[in-house]
This record gives C-alpha cells, structure tokens and sequence, in this order.
C-alpha cells in the first residue's frame, strides 16, 4: 500500500504532492475517463465562447456553484433568496443566504488578484478568498487566517496547527511548478491534498472546491467560472467524503482521480446542457413576443425584447428596478410584465401593491430543475 503520509500525535501529515512509491497509476479507467473529461470541459468552454450574453450566463452559474458547495456542508437556502439579495440587497439575508453570498465574493476577489494583480495561486489568493467566505462570521473560525489550533473532523485528526504553514507552502509549490500531470488531474490532486491538510477553522470544503475552479481557469482549461463540480459531488456525497477518506487511509488515490473525473465530465454535460435548455427558451419566448397575433405587444415590441434580456440578467425583480435598468418609463415597464404574468413567465412573490417583487419563474425553473445526463 501506498504510504500518504505519517501520524504525530494521533493526527495525519501527508507527505507533499506529488504521490509517490509508487507514483500514480494512470490506469485505462483513469485514461478513459480523462479523455471524456478533457472533451466535455473543452465543449462546455466553447459553449460559453459563443454565448451571446456570457455575463448573465456565469452570473447564474456562479451562483448555482455556490449553493451547491454550500449545501453540501449543509448550508440550505434557495435560488431566489439569492438572486434577491444578489440584485436589489433590500432583502432581510438569512445567515445562510450570506454564506452563499460570500462564496461568490471569495471568487470574485480571487479571480481579480489572479487576473489583474498576475498573482499565481498562493496563500495570498487563498486567504483573501477565506477572508471574504467568512465574513460576518466573526473571529471565532479566524477568516483569512490558517487554523492555530488543533482540529477534529469526525474520526479524522488533520495535521497539528504548527505543520500548517509548511504543508500549505509544499502545496503552493506543488500547484505552480510541477507540471508532470496534466493540469485537470493535478487539480483534482490539489483538492484532495489542500481537503487533508484542513488549513482553516472552517470554510475548508467550500475553498477546497473553489480551487478546482481557480486551477482551471489559470491552467486555461476554462475561460470563465462556469463550471459547478458541486454538483455532482453532493449528488455522491458519500462516495465524495469516502474517496476523500481513502487516498488518506488506503494511498487510494487512483479511485479518488476516477471519481473526480466523473464529477467533472457529467458536471460539463449537465452545464453545456442547461446553456442550450436556456438559449431554447430563450428563443422560444422571442418568438411568442414577435407573434401579430400578440397584440398587446404590437407598438412596443422592441421594448419588450429588452425588457425580457434584462429578466435574464436579473430574474428577481421589482418593475422599478426593470425601468431603472432599461431607461424605460415605469408604466411601460408595468404593462409588459403584467402582459409576461399573464403568460405565466413570471409570477410575484408577494401580495404588496406597491414596490412589488416578481421572478421570473420559466428561467430559475431552467436553472433549478435537474436535467438528465446523457454520454
């Protein structure tokens, strides 16, 4: 068996990346499976190359990642809380809603110190993203910080809080100057390394996942964050945390790479999937508005086509906001979406006569239902 590491003091030091006697096996299983990985994140890059609206369209899937990421450490609240308090920030946010809040914004100041400082991925670029996760939560979990104490999780003792620094420079090391491994399995390495280290008080998960998409897109895998490999691994939770456990217990980490390759190539076909449902329906309700049959849209048609882009960009809304966002007058903007309610494509989500907020129901159904994966 393998040998990933040594115990000091009942906790688990893992030896640094990469594996080594023996090295790791790239068997005809791993092969295969990074072959259809390789293929299905290539598509789904090239998917978003051609979006028309690439913004709306990371925004919503950005999103999505962090729900996902956030359910699994069991962290609930919905698609509409967010895109709520995403968009008007009037909205009473829930603790859990600022959680997932804040894993957006943790992506968001990662991505900038990559991309406009030219920083490589170090604990610079890791921290801040910890910093911003936790915010709100006080200094109890030391946001921004590594853990100076000693941690339990479950039956499993991560490294002593003095072996932290050192193990988190070795990754560091690993993830910007070892290039023995293609990029997409050196990731998948770096997740299950940076996850047994366990730097931090909390947010481990959360930041652990958000590095495979940090990886990527510094690898040039992919040229947005649109990607949510969380959703998979929530759906196979148990196997997640089992082959997790594995690489630390049984040098395991052949089983850990298939399972991550799998979590990434049906993550892709389910994210190009969604794309392509939402740019069909996008089409679709185009063509309802450019009916003559429609005439309650016949003097403002080309109105309504803008009115209906900026629904996609913010699917929770007030009608102010949509005339604020549009230069259109409120009462045009009133009798469009009251024209859209009675179709069914948005509905209000509260009885108020005044400052009304609606959703647009036919796009966030597109965003939440789950869609089938087919190879």
């Amino acid at each position: 068996m393998r040998n990933t590491g040594n115990y000091y003091l009942n906790s688990f030091i893992p030896n640094p990346l990469p594996p080594e006697d023996p090295s790791l096996v790239l068997n005809e299983e791993i092969l295969k499976l990074f072959g259809e990985a390789s293929f299905w994140l290539g598509n789904l890059n090239n998917i978003a190359k051609g979006l028309p609206d690439r913004k709306r369209f990371i925004n919503a899937y950005v999103i999505k990642e962090a729900l996902l990421s956030s359910e699994i450490e069991g962290i609930h609240t919905t698609l509409i809380d967010v895109f709520t308090e995403a968009t008007n920030g009037s909205y009473k946010t829930t603790k859990e809603t600022q959680l997932v809040l804040n894993y957006i914004k943790a992506l968001e100041i990662a991505q900038q110190l990559i991309k406009n400082d030219e920083l490589p991925i170090v604990s610079r670029v890791i921290l801040a993203a910890h910093e911003a996760l936790m915010k709100g939560e006080g200094d109890k979990f030391s946001p921004g910080h590594y853990r100076k104490q000693s941690v339990k999780v479950g039956e499993f003792i991560p490294p002593p809080a003095s072996e932290v620094v050192n193990l988190m420079g070795d990754l560091e090391t690993y993830i910007n100057q070892n290039n023995e491994l293609p990029p997409l399995i050196k990731a998948g390495l770096v997740h299950v390394q940076f996850e047994t280290i366990h730097p931090f008080l909390d947010g481990n998960g959360r930041i652990g996942r958000l590095l495979i998409i940090l990886m990527f897109m510094s690898s040039g895998l992919l040229d947005e964050p649109i990607l949510y490999p969380s959703y998979y691994f929530k759906k196979n939770s148990a196997e997640y945390y089992l082959r997790l456990d594995r690489v630390r217990t049984h040098g395991d980490f052949e089983g850990w790479i298939a399972f991550y390759l799998t979590a990434i190539r049906d993550s892709c076909i389910e994210a190009g999937n969604r794309a392509e449902v939402i740019q069909a329906q996008e089409l679709i309700l185009k063509t309802i508005i450019d009916n003559p049959d429609l005439t309650q849209f016949n003097k403002i048609r080309d109105t309504t086509h803008v009115v209906l882009n900026s629904l996609f960009q913010t699917p929770v809304f007030s009608i102010k906001q949509i005339s604020i966002a549009t230069g259109k007058s409120y009462n045009t903007i009133h009798s469009i979406i009251t024209h859209f309610a009675e179709l069914k494509w948005v509905i209000a989500t509260d009885e108020k006569k005044r400052n009304k907020t609606y959703r647009f129901d036919v796009y966030l159904k597109l965003l939440e239902n789950d869609l089938e994966i087919n190879l």
